[in-house]
């Protein structure tokens, strides 16, 4: 009674680098900025197993030994480029920079600084709106007692000119 198994290898790797070169036949490359190593041999009969496993491990090995010198010469070139120091200033300046206003804040909180402004506008809001139904109010009351001012008003000037008339003629 023979057994048949099977045997799959499937390993993949990505990086950022498009890969102009034709890798081994085991593997393929793309233009979408990744390299996939791929042998996915099936053997069907006993006899076959070990060999083709053997096969495939050494092709995998190959395409690993190819993508790992891909990863290297990317490396050097974003180091030779300054990108990788760049991005880590980037990184330092960011934190530095959040580091700062958590500071900043915890200070302010610290000092009641935030409470108090909170506060004040609390305050200034209020008062600004007592001063509003005051305004209301006064301009309420002065339409409601024009009329009897108006008259008072031409009265008492009435009399003052009659009084400066009389004055005059005597």
């Amino acid at each position: 009674m023979k057994r048949h198994s099977s045997a799959k290898i499937k390993i993949n790797i990505c990086f950022v680098q498009n890969i102009d070169r034709k890798m081994s036949s085991s593997s393929s490359s793309s233009n979408y900025n990744s390299v996939r190593i791929r042998d996915c041999g099936t053997a069907t009969t006993s006899e076959s197993i070990p060999e083709q496993a053997a096969e495939s491990i050494k092709n995998v090995a190959m395409g690993i030994l190819e993508a790992s010198s891909s990863i290297r010469n990317l490396v050097l070139t974003l180091h030779r480029s300054g990108a990788i120091e760049e991005i880590a200033r980037a990184a330092r300046s960011i934190r530095d920079t959040a580091n700062e206003i958590n500071d900043s804040v915890k200070n302010l909180n610290n000092r009641g600084i935030i409470k108090d402004t909170t506060s004040a506008v609390e305050e200034a809001t209020n008062a600004t709106l007592d001063t509003i139904h005051t305004v209301k109010d006064a301009t309420r009351e002065a339409a409601e007692t024009a009329p009897t001012t108006i008259k008072t008003v031409k009265e008492v000037s009435n009399k003052v000119r009659s009084k400066i008339t009389e004055k005059s003629l005597h």
